[in-house]
């Protein structure tokens, strides 16, 4: 029998090889979790170092864009997102990124403007820039052109909760109760436990009983 010196096997046992920086960095491209500051330090380090060895890599950047994203750091993220868009033009995230970071800044009219620059022949890939596009115009009272842009999404993904919802939730702004009511019910089909379209629904149902009656009647 062959013996293996115990230093020897601590070795094998204990030694790792290094992350290929460009994995992690694709990685966290689909990764819009919220980093501790240490890991965000050796994040930050890691797609630094992806970019570093191939800056034409789109989804380093898309990570890069994340990771600060992440901490709030707006100039950074927007940094990593449009230099992904520059090297990668066909890609739906780099658009749908920028977009969502300007709605979260509450910067409505310029994520519309961003969202709206997508193609007219659309992929499901690019359900999620559409939906966001269609909040946007729902957020800056453009309603009608939220609902197309839901109705567009619905085409390219007909099983989608925040679709639903966000069509019922625009009906209900608008006064349009039925409409409202037959959404919010499409969308809890997909989930009935969801908390915001079933307290909507409830709220629609009071509306549209409400508009019913005579409105010369008043109520103490």
């Amino acid at each position: 029998m062959f013996d293996v010196p115990i230093g020897e096997e601590l070795v094998v046992s204990t030694y790792k090889p290094e992350p290929d920086p460009k994995t992690l960095a694709l990685e966290w491209s689909t990764n819009d979790g919220n980093p501790s500051p240490s890991k965000k330090y050796k994040l930050d380090l890691t797609l630094r170092k992806a970019t570093n060895l191939d800056g034409t890599f789109a989804p380093a950047w898309i990570g890069y864009g994340n990771a600060f994203a992440a901490q709030e750091e707006v100039d950074q993220a927007m940094l990593g997102y449009r230099t992904a868009a520059c090297l990668f033009p066909g890609c739906h995230l780099p658009t749908l990124y920028i977009g969502m970071e300007y709605m979260r800044n509450h910067s409505f009219k310029l994520a519309e403007q961003t969202l709206a620059h997508i193609p007219s022949s659309l992929s499901e890939m690019w359900e999620p820039t559409v939906v966001n596009l269609a909040h946007a115009y729902r957020k800056l009272k453009i309603y009608h052109e939220a609902i197309s842009c839901y109705e567009r999404a619905l085409t390219l993904l007909n099983r989608s909760l925040s679709t639903y919802a966000g069509l019922a939730y625009t009906y209900h702004l608008q006064d349009n109760f039925s409409a409202a009511i037959t959404y919010y019910h499409k969308a809890l089909w997909l989930k009935p436990d969801d908390q915001f379209c079933t307290e909507m629904l409830s709220l629609a149902l009071v509306d549209e009983g409400r508009h019913g009656i005579d409105p010369k009647i008043e109520f103490e």
